[in-house]
């Protein structure tokens, strides 16, 4: 069904056409965070073909709803005007940061333009309110616990026929369709990542002090999880045996090289992960560098980001139910063993969470002379709304506000680095994959070393830049990681319950890291302002 409006095309429209949006969006139950960008999105597109339509102008807007799916479309008949497309050049800076900000906020969500018989068109996908994943994963867990108890103890053998001819048939097929989706859901929306940061030269000047802090953090991620994996996963031999520095630096330099595909479709035919990032980053900068020139070639890669994410959204709601088969299948084969081994996987990834925030609080100490204490009081009701929600989009208007009033941050690195560490800063994805794989590994009787975990970090740092904050990406990531080291997929069952509960906390920490970094980045700007005659 699909419900349209015409409004006049001025500003004047705007609180009519938003409260349009959000009275339809709340009647479908829409998350409030999607209604909010549904309503920024309408007001970006308005405010840019406002200025530049003749007064007697007038646009549609539309919403259709086709299952959990619903789009938000609005179209004005005139020459071609992409509101997502900004200028190189702008006199007003603090506007174009501003407007910048409010782009890549809008690029995180499914949007489009098309110009198509004198009709401008942006349209905005976004879904119903979907159920708690924590919840339901905890019934499903908790079920299969009960329901696998009740087997053993009654009839064992039936359970152990039923796990067999039943069970592991139906997640061997799950698990494999996921594993086959992954290789294009990791190239295009590693690509669109790129593609929605809008200008490179737009943004140079906040992004370069951003993104040394989002690496510093990436790389102190990474630091930390090996160490934890050196003392409480990893053994003296692994899958490369003891080859001594010289083998170690070989796999190293075998990798940095062999990053470069020898033509474009070897990767995808051979699933080399690392050279598909390789190219999704090469290609992204390159239509980055060219926007606006192939408007065609940029329709199909978002159209096929949408597709394959929509794709994996599909995939990702039967988790609870394939976690629920999994964990029965694992506890009628008598390896239920494992999920008590889970509790002391979940307190090291904990740890290595509380480790990562510490150094981050005494950054702040050190340079900006905060109190962890008082930094924490300031900002605790963005960082409770993210440990609650495990949502960072969740905690926008917070977060916002808070950095505005109580930090005295100036407003458009407020608005330009909120959005940008939505996309950036999921450093604690690092300690997640790293380590839950490894235990998972070890469930399997499967040993690594030090030197098999240096491909694997450099990927999962790689991936906590390329995959964008989408729900149910859990699966997704781990895939990835137990294909290259080898893991069996039934694994990832155990590996997305752990991830989905340990979402929470490394929300927190991400989000974390965002307004920590503005904070560094408030201050690197104000020294160098004093020091201009």
């Amino acid at each position: 069904m699909e419900i349209k409006k015409i409004l006049p095309l001025r500003l004047s429209s705007l609180n009519q056409a938003n409260a349009f949006v959000s009275e339809m969006l709340q009647k479908y139950k829409c998350p409030k965070t999607d209604n909010m960008k549904a309503q920024l999105f309408v007001e970006e597109a308005i405010v840019y073909w406002a200025e530049k339509a003749q007064d007697n102008a007038r646009f549609e807007l539309s919403i259709q709803k086709r299952f959990r799916t619903i789009t938000l479309a609005l179209n004005y008949w005139g020459d071609p005007e992409n509101p997502l497309t900004l200028p190189e050049t702008s006199v007003d800076e603090e506007a174009e940061y501003n407007r910048i900000g409010q782009n890549i906020l809008i690029g995180l969500s499914a949007v489009t333009y098309s110009y198509e018989k004198g009709c401008n068109n942006v349209s905005y996908t976004l879904k119903q309110k979907p159920l708690n994943p924590a919840l339901t994963t905890a019934i499903a867990l908790v079920s299969a616990i009960f329901t696998g108890l009740i087997l053993q103890a009654v009839t064992p053998d039936l359970g152990k026929q039923i796990g067999s001819d039943i069970l592991t048939p139906i997640s061997s097929t799950f698990f494999g369709f996921l594993n086959a989706i992954v290789i294009p859901v990791l190239f295009f929306s590693a690509i669109g990542s790129i593609f929605n940061m809008d200008n490179l030269a737009q943004m140079k000047r906040i992004f370069r002090l951003l993104l040394t802090w989002s690496m510093a953090v990436i790389l102190l991620a990474s630091a930390v999880s090996l160490v934890m994996a050196q003392i409480f996963l990893l053994g003296g031999t692994g899958s490369t045996a003891q080859g001594g520095q010289n083998e170690l630096w070989n796999q190293i330099g075998t990798m940095v090289f062999g990053i470069i595909p020898a033509n474009i479709i070897s990767p995808f035919l051979d699933g080399n992960t690392l050279q598909i990032i390789f190219l999704a980053i090469i290609s992204g900068i390159v239509m980055l560098t060219l926007k606006g020139r192939f408007p065609s070639i940029t329709r199909i890669i978002t159209e096929a980001n949408l597709i394959f994410s929509t794709i994996l959204d599909a995939v990702c709601a039967l988790m609870p139910g394939v976690v629920f088969i999994s964990i029965l299948n694992m506890m009628i084969s008598g390896e239920g063993a494992a999920l008590l081994g889970a509790f002391r996987l979940i307190a090291l990834i904990l740890g290595t969470y509380l480790f990562i925030d510490l150094a981050m609080l005494l950054s702040l100490a050190f340079y900006e002379k905060t109190s962890p204490l008082a930094y924490l009081k300031s900002t605790a009701p963005f960082l409770l709304i993210a440990l609650s929600t495990a949502s960072s989009s969740a905690t926008f208007v917070s977060h916002t506000s808070t950095a505005l009033n109580k930090q005295k941050i100036r407003d458009y690195v407020v608005h330009f680095s909120i959005p940008v560490g939505v996309l950036f800063n999921k450093q604690d994805a690092i300690p997640m994959l790293l380590l839950t794989s490894l235990f998972v590994g070890n469930i399997y009787g499967i040993a690594f070393s030090l030197p098999d975990m240096i491909p694997v970090v450099i990927l999962c740092m790689i991936l906590s830049v390329a995959v964008p904050p989408s729900p149910g990406m859990g699966a997704f990531l781990f895939t990835i990681v137990f294909n290259l080291l080898g893991i069996p997929l039934e694994g990832l069952a155990l590996a997305v319950t752990i991830a989905i509960f340990m979402d929470y906390p490394a929300t927190t920490g991400n989000v974390m890291t965002t307004n920590i970094g503005m904070v560094h980045t408030e201050h690197r700007l104000r020294a160098s302002e004093t020091k201009k005659p």
